[in-house]
């Protein structure tokens, strides 16, 4: 699974925007409610549990392949220099983080 999967980058000048894919969010979501599914039709544990790995798979992937995004979104918004726009839930007007770094 591509990283870019989870997110868009695109620098232009003293301008950093990262849009904040909303797919891989409702694909966990619908990963979780499929698995809470099996466990419901299926009244045995051990069904659900076959999915289980692979949501926690993707769960730790996509923690490590937005790591470095969020610790660049934490120096800028301690410097004062991030902008959000957007919703993380919205397909048409996804989370963008854009940070304006400052000439020197």
């Amino acid at each position: 699974m591509p990283v870019d999967y989870f997110y868009v980058r695109k620098e232009s000048g003293n301008k950093v925007e990262i849009e904040i894919k909303t797919g891989a969010f409702y694909l966990l979501v619908a990963l979780i409610v499929g698995w809470m599914g099996l466990n419901v039709i299926s009244g045995s544990a051990e069904t659900g549990a076959s999915v289980l790995p692979i949501i926690l798979v993707f769960m730790v992937f996509r923690f490590f392949a937005l790591w470095k995004v969020q610790k660049e979104v934490l120096v800028a918004m301690k410097q004062k220099q991030l902008e959000t726009r957007g919703s993380k839930f919205s397909f048409a007007n996804p989370l963008t983080y854009v940070i304006t770094r400052s000439e020197e």
